[in-house]
């Protein structure tokens, strides 16, 4: 035998001492035979030259049946308190694993194979287990395996439980596959629900500068994809940006990150931008910034050079506060704009902001531009301020004319609140006397029908009327006051305007009398009929349990919509309700019977 042999026969020995003293290591762990490892540890241990009979004395030493105990554990605290729930073991095992989770070792095993342990894609099943690695992922946010946990977890359709974890959107593929999952609840979504599934996707978004980032550009690129079919995805783009400017640490941030995706850049020779900041920062339309972008906008536009797209001009923030400077005289006397000279600048702004298209920003026309510049004019001087009601009748006819252009509408808007609400409801107690509409209630009507996108501004104003509390006025002729404006908010239910109205009266029902809101419930059921989605019968039950000692006092007529409502839902919610109202005979509509 030579010495190179010697040596060889040596080292493999060696190896074998090396590999039996490391498997008898980990049998000797405290219930060894329950840890995924120990079938491999066997192998190695018998490979290595091991005695099989070791094995099995060492896992029956290091045996102390801590799972079986805390199943049995588990049974008895059941059975004791009658209960099906394992609420009671689950959350201390969750505690512990998160105690002893070392993302460093999980990493270096994930890195070997880049494949999840076993156990994950069972954990993943269970969602008192995904909550665990939920918080695992918070503590742990640069973890590799719990990235890829995240992702499966994503992948296996649980995006809507990611959409709160501050951690999902630091690994990009899953803050990815997050994104497409609320955009695309998003997308089919009417006026009225779109703000509730715009909140996921701002708590999807909106939690890091990089995240948002990412989001406002794979937007504005699509956008620019599909041209003017993408018309919506502005609105998002624009109520990501407003939470950021309302919420972040950082308020410039959101404005500095749409220039630069519009490929402006601020705080150097940019005109156009500088002006655009300073407006948003200080939500003041100051003479300088209304002059360059005034300059820079019909400048390019009178010289046929290329107009930059107008909708930052569009942006609420930059709208609004050239909105208050031009017309702000006529809801508060304090913004009279002094500056007459500009007032022409201010007002070709708005119009070209209203008229212009951002695939075609040269397009617009100089003659209808020159027309609603001049409409403009008109209403400045036609409007007056908290008038009377013999002037007020005056400018009806012109009033309905203007709301046909949006930005318009919104101006009419912001002056009919003040007419009602100046001086503590004055117009109330002077020109309300019983059940008639009073006529600014009937305009804002009209803006809603002619103007979508004001509805929620639109119910703004009835909630005030809603609420007001008029001087003078005794309870009973309150309520009146109060079912008049109900008529005019069972309006805006029939535009489609229903689960913010259900939410509000619900916020608001221990405060209302229970006739104003068993007859809201009334006017409501009455403009539908069944089969009824989920979404506005469970809401309208819990209306109708707050008020059941209203509904019970209701007419007749009025008594037989609701217990056909409740005749048309299929559960023990909707019959115990029935139960509690008066027994007046009624038509159940049993073919239509919501399942």
């Amino acid at each position: 035998m030579n010495t190179s042999d010697s040596n060889a026969i040596i080292s493999d020995a060696d190896r074998n001492q090396v590999a039996q003293e490391e498997s008898m290591s980990e049998f000797s762990k405290l219930d060894a035979i329950m840890e995924p490892t120990t079938e491999a540890f066997i192998n190695q241990y018998l490979d290595a030259g091991g005695v099989p009979l070791h094995v099995m004395n060492s896992l029956v030493q290091s045996y102390e049946g801590l799972a079986a105990m805390a199943n049995a554990l588990d049974r008895d605290i059941r059975n004791a308190y009658n209960s099906t729930s394992r609420a009671a073991m689950l959350g201390p095992i969750s505690r512990k694993i998160i105690e002893g989770f070392d993302p460093l070792k999980a990493d270096q095993e994930f890195s070997k194979t880049q494949e999840l342990p076993g156990y994950i894609s069972e954990m993943i099943e269970h969602q008192v287990w995904r909550a665990t690695i939920y918080r695992l992922s918070e503590q742990h946010p640069r973890s590799e395996m719990l990235g890829a946990a995240l992702q499966k977890i994503a992948d296996n359709g649980f995006q809507a439980e990611l959409t709160s974890l501050n951690s999902a959107s630091l690994h990009t593929h899953v803050f990815y596959s997050l994104l497409v999952e609320c955009l695309e609840k998003i997308v089919p979504v009417t006026d009225e629900m779109l703000n509730e599934r715009l909140r996921d996707l701002i708590g999807t978004v909106c939690r890091s500068e990089q995240t948002y980032f990412m989001a406002q550009y794979v937007l504005a690129h699509v956008r620019q994809r599909l041209g003017p079919q993408a018309i919506g995805l502005r609105r998002i783009e624009e109520e990501l940006e407003t939470y950021m400017l309302d919420n972040y640490d950082r308020p410039q941030l959101a404005v500095h990150m749409r220039l630069l995706l519009d490929g402006r850049v601020v705080g150097g020779d940019d005109a156009v931008a500088n002006a655009l900041v300073s407006i948003i920062q200080s939500s003041y339309a100051a003479p300088g910034d209304v002059k360059a972008l005034y300059n820079h906008y019909h400048g390019a536009l009178a010289s046929g050079q290329h107009v930059p797209l107008a909708h930052m001009l569009r942006s609420e923030r930059i709208l609004m506060p050239i909105v208050v400077q031009t017309f702000g005289h006529l809801w508060e006397a304090t913004l009279k704009n002094e500056q007459t000279k500009l007032m022409d600048v201010y007002l070709w702004l708005l119009a070209y902001a209203t008229l212009s298209v951002d695939d075609q920003p040269e397009a617009v026309d100089q003659a209808q531009l020159n027309q609603l510049v001049a409409k403009m004019k008109d209403m400045r001087e036609m409007i007056p301020v908290r008038p009377i009601q013999t002037t007020f009748n005056q400018v009806i006819r012109k009033v309905i004319e203007w709301i046909h252009v949006p930005v318009l509408a919104r101006v009419v808007l912001l002056w009919l609140r003040d007419v009602i609400s100046y001086d503590n409801f004055t117009f109330y107690d002077t020109y309300f006397h019983s059940s008639e509409v009073p006529i600014p209630l009937l305009l804002l009507e009209e803006i809603a029908f002619r103007q979508p996108l004001l509805k929620p501004l639109v119910f703004d104003a009835y909630k005030e009327s809603f609420e007001s509390k008029v001087l003078g006025f005794i309870a009973e002729k309150q309520i009146r006051l109060q079912k008049v404006v109900i008529n005019r908010i069972a309006v805006l239910v029939q535009l489609d305007y229903v689960l913010p109205i259900l939410h509000y009266f619900d916020s608001q029902a221990e405060y209302m009398d229970q006739s104003v809101l068993a007859y809201f419930i009334f006017r409501t059921l009455a403009q539908f009929e069944p089969p009824y989605p989920e979404d506005f019968y469970q809401p309208m039950l819990q209306l109708i349990e707050r008020a059941v000692g209203g509904i019970k006092t209701l007419k007749e007529k009025e008594l037989v919509v609701v217990e056909a409502f409740l005749a048309s839902i299929d559960g023990d919610r909707a019959k115990k309700l029935s139960q509690l109202l008066p027994s007046e005979p009624s038509q159940p509509l049993s073919a239509n019977v919501v399942r």
